[in-house]
């Protein structure tokens, strides 16, 4: 018993409520940041009743933050285009637990969900030279620099420049691992809003999982930076791919892990682009699957036939 200006104090009440001052809590909330392109302000705060409008404004506060925690931006239905690549670098360091989420407000999950819901990303960049020479130029979408990412339920349009290489999502760093790609949607057309490259990553544990590539030239590309990492634990699995003009997916330096399965690949010049060796691939409906040698290694060309599975 412990006594206080003459009063008397259970040892344990008392002891409960040092304990729950003293104790910092074990759960962090971390920061949500809200979108919305036609209702939004970018010089709102980002809440849910205050969203701001651009995917630049959001990735500014984030890049801004050293907050520990998640952080999640949550992106409603509408059209967002992009002036300038959107890049994703936060000081903080985030884990498999505590994330960065970048996703729809609402996904396949939520009763309420319809493709037409889906937020539209899209770049009006326009990187020619003054002149308007005729010239190769290359753009990118949202480029994301952070480790323990996941991209969740956008739809990716292409770019409206001819002669144009454009990559909507790029996942690459130095010590890049951990990245889920989900539930996403990459529209191309070569003569309208091209596609070069869907998405590319390097790096360990990259993810692509659920999505849909209609008219890209490539797909899934798994480089391997430049700098010869073997990227291990990566993996294309429950995916649709029509109409890829290079490949479905593309893998350099892929470790032999690189899980490839439950895919439908279609119309694709080619299935699978990698080096020569590795794993095969199971439980996927690829037409007239074979493989033909070419000066980029091995690779599964595309026809009228299903072929189940094959290691």
């Amino acid at each position: 018993m412990i006594r206080c200006n003459g009063h008397a104090i259970r040892n344990g009440w008392f002891v409960a409520q040092v304990m729950l001052i003293l104790v910092p809590c074990g759960n962090v909330i971390g920061e949500t940041i809200y979108l919305d392109s036609k209702r939004g302000l970018d010089a709102n705060a980002g809440t849910d009743q205050r969203p701001v409008k651009t995917l630049a404004r959001a990735a500014a506060i984030v890049n801004a933050s050293n907050e520990a925690g998640p952080t999640t931006i949550k992106l409603r239905t509408g059209i967002y285009a992009l002036d300038e690549p959107v890049v994703l670098n936060a000081a903080r360091t985030y884990t498999p637990e505590e994330r960065l989420m970048i996703e729809a407000s609402l996904n396949p999950d939520d009763p309420a969900w319809t493709p037409a819901s889906m937020p539209i990303i899209f770049s009006t960049e326009d990187p020619r030279p003054p002149d308007n020479a005729p010239k190769l130029t290359q753009s990118y979408g949202l480029r994301i620099k952070n480790s323990h990412v996941t991209v969740r339920g956008l739809k990716f349009l292409g770019h409206p420049l001819p002669a144009h290489w454009y990559c909507s999502l790029e996942c690459l760093g130095p010590e890049m691992r951990d990245v889920l790609v989900t539930h996403c949607v990459f529209i191309g057309s070569p003569d309208t809003l091209d596609i070069y490259c869907a998405f590319i990553s390097d790096g360990h544990q990259v993810m692509v999982d659920h999505c849909v590539f209609s008219g890209c030239c490539a797909s899934a590309v798994f480089w391997d930076g430049g700098r010869g990492v073997i990227g291990t634990g990566n993996a294309m699995r429950y995916c649709i791919v029509d109409g890829a003009r290079l490949a479905a997916v593309w893998t350099c330096d892929t470790a032999e892990d690189f899980e490839f399965h439950h895919n439908i690949i279609t119309r694709c010049q080619y299935a699978w682009m990698r080096k020569r060796g590795g794993a095969g691939f199971t439980g996927c409906a690829i037409p007239s699957s074979r493989t033909t040698p070419t000066a980029r290694g091995m690779a599964w060309k595309a026809g009228p036939l299903a072929i189940p599975d094959r290691k």
